[in-house]
């Protein structure tokens, strides 16, 4: 494997905090989203935005956003929870709140998932945390169990950030129930990503790693593997084919299913494929979209789905890309939402509420906008109404109640 030297902006790992954060790690790919295709349309009221503090005197929060259009607090801040820590580098959240009002979060920089309590969204507090899981650390990205459980993929092994990392089931209390590496290669086995199979004991993990620093020296991976979720073990490793003609193949950034169950991945470097043979011993990754954007400086970071639609945040625009995926092999692009580039410059994150009318998208810096979506449609449109300020600027700078800037990363949607 060739080492290459990244420098802040822009590798999967870090969107160019590290002056004022310590890096704001950019990379990111929650847990699939109900409204990929499986689960019922469902009223969610509230955003939960998992922000870090500007600078070590500002700790970090998740703050709490009324998105009830009929309320006088439509579009504001209405509570706050800190962990009591800051410059810790909150990075992936779950899309949405669990069945029993939880909501797992991570700080990358300290190895440490937290679950949050979000039963009353006017008082969230810290329910539990958790870090290693047996010989694994770095808890990553988050996908949840039929039976409730959660599924975490853990970057690294424990300890130092090092050798290869796994897979781990935790119950809601973020306890290990069972834990399995993901192989022995400290280089490759990086697990980064992770989304379910639908209707399967089965799940799709995207490997690669978070980095740690700027300087941090990366391997190109362009590995998925495919694991049984009961007992917990890697199935089988599955190569992302490159083009011959760009990166695209490098670096896995979100698995997600579609309403049909068809799993796509998509990766840093802009490319998407169809991950076929998930029943069997022999799965493969096809790549069947490329977007625009592609280097170091123009990623493709998180993606969600509703229906049989891929929404892609792509820099290059900077905002969304929307694909219908109804034929796997043949996407076909429907829309664009593209933001203000001044303003709201590499757009990295983006999720849907569950009833797939509504995106929450962020990027660099302090910012955060809504936009409105027509899943019959793809159609996608900013939403004007959110946080709307004195200079007409649709969507909100993040602030804290004491008026200090927070740099959101993950958003998650509950009721």
């Amino acid at each position: 494997m060739s080492h290459r030297i990244i420098v802040a902006p822009q590798r999967p790992g870090f969107i160019s905090l590290w002056p004022l954060l310590a890096a704001l790690l950019g990379a990111c790919t929650p847990a699939t989203q109900e409204v990929g295709g499986m689960g019922a349309a469902a009223t969610d009221l509230h955003a939960y935005v998992w922000a870090g503090g500007a600078d070590s005197t500002i700790n970090d929060a998740l703050l709490v956003l009324d998105m009830d259009t009929a309320s006088a607090t439509y579009g504001r801040v209405i509570a706050e929870h800190s962990p009591g820590v800051g410059h810790t580098m909150p990075h992936h959240i779950e899309r949405h709140v669990s069945a029993e009002g939880l909501l797992i979060a991570n700080s990358w920089m300290t190895g440490t998932g937290w679950v949050f309590d979000v039963r009353d969204p006017a008082g969230p507090v810290v329910h539990s945390s958790f870090t290693t899981a047996g010989p694994i650390g770095w808890p990553h990205d988050f996908a949840r169990l039929p039976n409730g459980n959660v599924l975490v993929a853990y970057n690294r092994s424990a300890g130092a950030y090092e050798g290869p990392g796994g897979v781990a089931e935790l119950n809601g209390d973020g306890a290990m129930v069972q834990t399995a590496m993901a192989g022995t290669d400290d280089t490759l086995m990086t697990p980064y990503t992770i989304g379910m199979v639908p209707g399967r004991d089965r799940a799709v993990v995207g490997l690669g790693e978070m980095g740690m620093g700027k300087d941090y020296a990366y391997h190109d991976v362009n590995l998925l593997q495919l694991w049984s979720t009961a007992p917990l073990k890697p199935l089988a490793l599955i190569t992302m084919p490159p083009s011959g003609t760009d990166r695209g193949h490098i670096a896995a950034a979100s698995v997600e299913h579609i309403a049909s169950g068809e799993m796509f991945v998509n990766t840093f470097y802009c490319g998407l494929y169809h991950v076929a043979g998930l029943d069997g011993d022999t799965p493969a990754a096809t790549r069947v979209y490329t977007f625009p954007g592609g280097t170091d400086e123009s990623m493709c970071a998180v993606a969600a789905t509703v229906g049989n639609y891929w929404i892609q945040a792509a820099e290059a625009l900077p905002g969304l890309v929307v694909l219908d995926l109804s034929n796997p092999a043949a996407p076909r692009e429907v829309a664009r939402l593209v933001l203000d580039g001044a303003r709201f410059p590499k757009a990295h994150w983006v999720s849907a509420d569950r009833s797939g009318t509504r995106l929450a998208i962020t990027g660099t810096g302090d910012w955060l906008v809504m936009a409105r979506f027509d899943p019959t449609t793809g159609a996608v449109t900013l939403d004007e109404r959110f946080g709307q300020r004195a200079d007409s600027l649709p969507g909100m700078l993040m602030r804290n109640a004491r008026g200090a800037t927070l740099h959101p990363h993950g958003v998650a949607w509950g009721p």
